[in-house]
């Protein structure tokens, strides 16, 4: 039988390798596995790692440096140096989020698919070690001397655990592509005292649902705590103030 065009097939994609390490620089310091002020490896050692020209790498490092993500620096104590997100982020993201809302918003219908979902295996196969790492998070992340770039990192490491946790790596997966296309509309989030205890108190509850191996109320806790979160970006991007 003769096939019938055109299928639906992904047009060629001419990536140039920068633009690769681009991409696996930049989610990394969005997710805050490397955190403000964390030094980068050097262009050769960088080079090494991804296995590409250190050209290719001078392009994506500039394509960050011009992002505001990272910070190149003279001197003997000189070097590439990652930025504090939240920093820049009320000039880099809040008018862009606005004008794809579209988009965030078939990002929250995913979310509210996929982290309820991961929330509730979570609850039936997550580990002693797994536990106490979600409750060492939750106690640093309530500190009253916590800075505004570490509470964020806690938040984006929590919900990547849960999700971990489920033990299937297309919850992790889709929970780390969830986290990289709303980290920089949660990084325009107020931060004080306030936020901390909300945010410990709904955390702690979700917590306390997994350790009890509730996965139904785990997964009711994540779904109202996560249409929460979207309901806050939506005030934040269209009705909030500048302030940080």
């Amino acid at each position: 039988m003769q096939l019938q065009f055109p299928l639906q097939f992904e047009k060629v994609n001419s990536k140039k390798v920068s633009d690769f390490i681009l991409e696996q620089l930049e989610e990394a310091i969005i997710l805050k596995e490397l955190l403000s002020e964390e030094q980068l490896p050097t262009e050769r050692e960088l080079a090494t790692i991804f296995n590409a020209s250190r050209l290719a790498v001078r392009e994506a490092l500039g394509q960050l440096e011009a992002k505001g993500l990272i910070e190149k620096r003279v001197g003997a104590k000189g070097g590439t140096f990652v930025l504090p997100v939240t920093m820049n982020s009320h000039r880099r993201t809040r008018k862009e989020i606005e004008r794809d809302w579209d988009k965030m918003l078939k990002v929250f219908e995913f979310r509210a698919l996929i982290e309820p979902e991961a929330a509730f295996l979570a609850a039936e196969r997550i580990t002693p070690a797994e536990l106490g790492q979600l409750g060492e998070f939750l106690d640093l992340s309530r500190a009253e001397d916590c800075p505004r770039e570490l509470f964020r990192a806690l938040d984006v490491k929590f919900h990547l655990s849960i999700a971990k946790a489920s033990n299937n790596q297309y919850f992790e997966k889709a929970v780390r592509q969830i986290r990289t296309q709303i980290n920089p509309a949660l990084d325009l989030m107020p931060y004080n005292h306030e936020v901390r205890s909300v945010n410990y108190e709904k955390h702690s509850k979700l917590l306390e649902a997994i350790q009890a191996r509730d996965a139904g109320l785990s997964k009711e806790i994540m779904r109202q705590h996560i249409g929460k979160s979207a309901a806050a970006i939506y005030s934040r991007v269209f009705g909030g103030e500048e302030g940080r």
